[in-house]
């Protein structure tokens, strides 16, 4: 069985990678400690606690953005970093209360001053149904972590609501992946009041509806299996190991000599007007995407 090499990986990160993306890449596989990615988010977060200056890379929007923040927790949550004494921590709590669950948006019109990605451009019916994976990414970080706040209350409320549109069709780019992380939560709280065993079914079919397993699929932008199946004890992975060893086989031989995997998206309409930032975007990119890809060789046995 062939395996990735994974000295040829880190000597790229170490050689192009942002400092937070290799902040979090010795975390996870160089004895480096979290904090000091905790540290490193530090540097995009601004003065209300949210994020912007790039943490996403597609979008250099300086101001506070809901996706950013979600970005920042999704980071903090990869190497298990959760200290509420922390500032980058008591940012987010305070963004997320002086904002509310009204104001988290995926896309905003001040997007349109700094160079972003076509996915970036804002319009009201295309946020609408963008916002639900921000909303739910966000609604998890409060029941984890903010439940003696007002906020806390305002997304218990809201549960029913949300839980409601996991049935529907149209649930965005994002919407999957927050239903997974919420019903996740709302089961390890104990919330009272739904079937979990129901909305762990709907989560399967949602995610086998979703997930592209064919490997001429995965050179546009999509959902492969790693993006849904984290670990081999994952609710997905039932029917899907055959999927799994083949991406694991496929990104084994993708792999760029003296390179790691390109992303699968690019800036679209908007990479006329913003070459160079596209370019310098992309592959900051890069390295994020590349420590998701080794993350999930590692759990399945593909890494040297």
């Amino acid at each position: 069985m062939k395996k990735i090499e994974f000295e040829q990986v880190s000597r790229w990160m170490h050689r192009n990678a942002r400092e937070l993306d290799l902040k979090l890449w010795n975390c996870l596989f160089e004895n480096g400690e979290a904090i000091e990615v905790a540290d490193a988010l530090l540097a995009y977060q601004n003065e209300d606690g949210g994020f912007g200056h790039g943490l996403d890379p597609d979008n250099w929007n300086e101001n506070s953005l809901s996706y950013a923040v979600s970005y920042a927790i999704e980071t903090l949550d990869m190497v298990g970093f959760h200290d509420k004494n922390h500032p980058v921590i008591q940012g987010i709590c305070k963004y997320l209360n002086e904002t509310g669950m009204d104001n988290w948006n995926f896309t905003v019109p001040t997007n349109e001053g700094y160079p972003h990605a076509s996915f970036y451009n804002h319009e009201e019916t295309y946020n609408k149904v963008e916002r639900i994976g921000v909303v739910l990414s966000l609604s998890t970080f409060v029941i984890r972590y903010m439940q003696d706040t007002l906020l806390y209350q305002e997304v218990q409320k809201s549960l029913e609501s949300w839980i409601s549109l996991i049935y529907q069709d149209k649930l965005g780019d994002m919407g999957p992946s927050g239903y997974i992380r919420l019903v996740e939560a709302m089961k390890e709280k104990e919330i009272k009041d739904f079937d979990y065993e129901k909305l762990q079914n709907r989560l399967i079919e949602i995610v086998n509806q979703t997930m592209q397993k064919d490997e001429k699929q995965w050179e546009q932008y999509g959902y492969r299996p790693s993006d849904f199946i984290k670990s081999k004890d994952s609710i997905f992975i039932e029917g899907n190991m055959e999927a799994i060893e083949k991406e694991c086989e496929y990104l084994i031989r993708t792999l760029p000599k003296n390179d790691v995997w390109p992303v699968s998206w690019c800036w679209f309409d908007n990479a006329n007007r913003y070459p160079r930032e596209e370019t310098i975007s992309l592959h900051k990119a890069k390295a994020r995407k590349c420590i998701e890809r080794m993350i999930f060789l590692r759990e399945f046995g593909f890494l040297r």
